[in-house]
């Protein structure tokens, strides 16, 4: 594709200058008012257990770092449920990879992030699949002594997969469960980094109410529902008004 008008220069001055050309934004009032009234009238929701949710987690998460923390997710249904159930109080407190999908982007995107603002309360939110895929960062997070606090929504498959396979395909599950895993716990020790195994919404709240305001790494393995979905979703080929999912 041929470029038509090219800009060359400083990126930061270069779109300093074409915002002055753009003009004053739209107005959004009536838009932002649309989606406050759908959010109200199809609100989140799930059927809580003895079996720890992972929403539950989120919900922990956010009340008790009260909304402070810098979110890091990698990518799958804990990235979902951090983006439905972490509340953000401010901007600049989310780092995702999106819908690039860079599975094994959290644990280092939160050593950055950590880096970046030393006095934040860094909380990556991971999945044990995406986690596998660059668990030797935890050497920088032991050599560097950075705070992290490492939430691993341990569900034992490639959640989202799974998930796709269930109700896409009839549950023909191939290569989406994860049921030969090594100790996560152990595996921090090993690095000199705490650990924790929880099981339940109780050990959450005694372990979060230990950890969080720690001057170093943790490593939280959170048990949660492996059977859990998260909704609402679009089926490929549908669109946003034939969403899975939503409550009526």
């Amino acid at each position: 594709m041929p470029t038509k008008i090219p800009v060359v220069g400083d990126a930061g001055e270069a779109l300093r200058q074409l915002l002055k050309l753009a003009g004053s934004p739209p107005e959004q009032e009536e838009w932002a008012e649309t989606l406050a009234a759908w959010k109200e009238d199809h609100p989140y929701h799930y059927e809580n257990s003895e079996v720890l949710k992972p929403q539950k987690v989120m919900e922990l998460l956010y009340e008790k770092t009260a909304g402070e923390a810098i979110v890091v997710t990698d990518v799958g249904q804990h990235q979902m449920w951090a983006a439905q159930y972490y509340q953000l109080q401010h901007a600049d407190r989310w780092v995702t990879s999106g819908g690039l999908g860079t599975m094994g982007f959290g644990l280092p995107a939160s050593i950055g992030a950590q880096l970046a603002d030393p006095t934040a309360c860094v909380v990556a939110v991971l999945g044990d699949g995406g986690f596998q895929m660059s668990t030797q960062e935890l050497a920088v997070i032991a050599e560097f002594k950075l705070p992290i606090k490492i939430a691993i929504f341990n569900n034992q498959a490639l959640g989202m997969v799974r998930q796709w396979q269930e109700i896409f395909y009839k549950e023909r599950y191939s290569h989406s469960k994860n049921p030969v895993q090594p100790s996560f716990v152990k595996l921090a020790e090993a690095y000199g980094i705490k650990g924790f195994e929880i099981n339940s919404e109780a050990e959450a709240h005694l372990v979060l109410n230990e950890v969080l305001h720690d001057k170093e790494p943790v490593l939280l393995d959170f048990r949660v529902d492996g059977a859990e979905n998260v909704y609402p979703m679009i089926a490929p080929g549908k669109g946003i008004h034939e969403m899975v999912g939503v409550k009526k």
